[in-house]
């Protein structure tokens, strides 16, 4: 069921990878600072705030102003109330953690995982370069691949854009997160928000024995030191299935292995509807019990609506986690 072909999907275009990276580079820089201006770069900026305040001013009292913020230095100075008003100290820097492995090479509706993996990157990157902070890629299958150090301004954007489209064509690897995440942790000590964008075909997430602990442990190790949100990149043929007669379906990880699926059995397509079901929910259980945060990514809808509905979430969240501490 995998797609394969030197062809990668950005936005509505299928825009060729190698031999006209120039021009699919330059497509996407276009696209993603412009779906990411406006409502998507305010969501990522309220979602994400920095890590401290700067005092910038004191002013003039007016109606409506929180009467905690109340300089009472200047207002001893002067007799009339003012109050001290601070700006965000950002100096933040985001870090995609890009799945290349063979299972991202598969889309049935719109653009293949790895495609709407390499689309939400770009969209992230350029929310992140008009918020002011650093970002860096890190492409990965059964190991570290591309590295993009963290930087900020346009250059470093495109260049980083440039190393997404070549990183959207899916290797041969394996998905193997505990090595991954461990090295990934051995590269980047200062705390960072780490954005992980992967199908996470890595059974060890949800087996038990020595693997699985392995890999539950690099995660929660990353999700302690740094802002760790999984994002969980998903094709609508992983989850349900037409009626469409007898399938021979391979797992694009292990091509040696395939299975026939008879799809006009609805006993067969409930049970495979379940299994999906189970498992996206376990590893969510999973993902959220380590300390990762979660959004799904889903190849039949545009990242772009998916991406701002999560940056609302969140800062809704952190605002409701804010005044229950006061």
């Amino acid at each position: 069921m995998a797609r394969t072909g030197p062809l990668l999907r950005v936005g509505s275009t299928w825009t060729p990878a190698a031999p006209d990276l120039a021009r699919a580079v330059r497509r996407l820089a276009v696209l993603s600072r412009r779906e990411a201006a406006g409502a998507l770069a305010g969501g990522y900026r309220s979602a994400f705030r920095g890590g401290g305040i700067e005092f910038e001013e004191s002013r003039p009292y007016a109606a409506g102003d929180d009467v905690r913020a109340i300089d009472w230095n200047a207002y001893a100075r002067t007799g009339l109330a003012h109050v001290k008003h601070y700006r965000e100290e950002r100096d933040q820097t985001l870090l995609l953690l890009v799945d290349v492995s063979a299972s991202m090479d598969f889309g049935t509706q719109g653009p293949s995982k790895a495609a709407l993996a390499v689309r939400s990157a770009a969209l992230l990157a350029s929310a992140a370069g008009a918020a002011g902070d650093r970002v860096g890629l890190f492409s990965f299958d059964s190991a570290l691949r591309e590295e993009v150090p963290a930087a900020r301004g346009e250059a470093h954007r495109v260049a980083l854009l440039r190393a997404l489209v070549a990183a959207g064509q899916p290797s041969a690897g394996t998905t193997a997160l505990g090595s991954v995440l461990a090295a990934f942790q051995e590269r980047v000590a200062r705390r960072a928000l780490v954005f992980l964008l992967s199908d996470l075909r890595d059974d060890t997430l949800l087996e038990g024995g020595a693997a699985g602990r392995r890999t539950r442990a690099a995660l929660a190790a990353l999700a302690r030191r740094h802002d760790l949100i999984a994002g969980f990149v998903r094709d609508p043929r992983e989850t349900t299935l037409p009626s469409a007669g007898t399938l021979r379906l391979a797992d694009p990880e292990a091509p040696a292995e395939s299975w026939l699926l008879r799809t006009g059995s609805r006993r067969a397509r409930e049970r495979y509807e379940l299994t999906a079901r189970v498992r996206e929910r376990s590893l969510e259980r999973r993902l959220r019990a380590e300390g990762a945060d979660w959004l799904v990514l889903g190849t039949e809808a545009d990242p772009l609506r998916a991406l701002g509905r999560f940056f609302v979430q969140r800062a809704a969240m952190r605002a409701l986690a804010r005044g229950t501490k006061r």
